[in-house]
């Protein structure tokens, strides 16, 4: 890649169409949270006081989306026991779009971060590209959360926002850019931002971030713009070596299908064997299997 440049300062790009919709989503969402947080609060206020089982003599007052606060939470966070127990896999694709509704810094730290480092990446990786490590890297996260905090319900797009960064770092690594308004270079923070999510893992801390998520986006966003190339290079390669393993054996199939069409000529259908009959069976089926899959390419 020949996009090591010095940046400047970064203070934030124009915007690209897709940070826009990136952004616009995860604000709209976060609105759709506020009115469901609102409204079961309205309707279960008694349910703020709620601390143990022990408390509660083992009774059924939890209702059926505890612990999340409203049933919206509880259907698009990822919370392991529902995402890999009760298989609501679409969850490692909804919970980046999720914030905390308590926390209103969460939700304005991912989309600033989106803001500053977004769109100088999307024009290095291009919208495709993006969008698949943006999303990769929310899954990626959100997987490394099931494995090492199973029975911890997660939300929010830091995952991927640090895969961001992290890319960001590797396109433009002697780009200047401002954290907590003083100036640093990229890779120099990157390197503080992983100093500090790998001491954490090691060391867990109180509080409510996902320190897991963050060290896997931090670990996908660098292994995507190492690799990523390079295995679609491997898929390219491996594609066009099936194509050729194809044809060649299209041309064995016509030139036995020929061999006994021209006995059929000669000597007439009845002679055929049993094996020359299936192969003419299994010749037509593919020669119409392949016929229907050209005309759905061309569709």
């Amino acid at each position: 890649m020949n996009n090591r440049l010095n940046f400047g300062i970064s203070i934030g790009s124009k915007w690209t169409r897709i940070i826009k919709a990136l952004i616009i989503a995860n604000v709209s969402v976060f609105v759709l949270q506020l009115l469901f947080s609102t409204v079961s609060l309205q309707w279960s206020p008694q349910l703020l006081n709620i601390l143990t089982d022990e408390q509660l003599g083992r009774t059924s007052s939890y209702p059926w989306y505890y612990p999340a606060p409203d049933k919206f939470t509880k259907l698009f966070w990822l919370y392991p026991p529902d995402t890999m127990g009760h298989l609501w896999l679409w969850q490692f694709f909804s919970y980046m779009f999720l914030h905390s509704t308590t926390d209103p810094w969460h939700l304005i730290f991912n989309m600033l971060g989106l803001w500053m480092f977004g769109s100088a990446v999307e024009r290095v990786l291009g919208p495709r590209r993006f969008l698949t490590l943006y999303f990769t890297a929310g899954i990626f996260a959100g997987i490394c959360c099931c494995i090492f905090t199973p029975g911890t319900p997660i939300l929010g797009a830091s995952g991927a926002i640090f895969a961001i960064e992290v890319a960001f770092a590797m396109c433009f690594p002697n780009s200047t850019v401002f954290f907590y308004f003083f100036p640093i270079k990229a890779k120099y923070l990157v390197m503080i931002f992983a100093g500090f999510t790998i001491f954490s893992c090691i060391i867990p801390r109180p509080g409510n971030v996902a320190h897991f998520a963050h060290l896997g986006g931090l670990v996908y966003g660098f292994l995507f713009v190492r690799y990523s190339y390079r295995v679609e290079g491997f898929l390219r390669r491996w594609q066009v070596l099936q194509q050729k393993k194809e044809f060649i054996k299209d041309q064995e199939l016509r030139t036995k299908v020929d061999e006994i069409l021209d006995k059929v000529n000669r000597e007439g259908l009845r002679n055929l064997t049993w094996r020359e009959r299936n192969f003419l069976r299994s010749a037509s089926k593919r020669y119409k299997k392949n016929k229907e899959l050209k005309m759905w390419e061309k569709l």
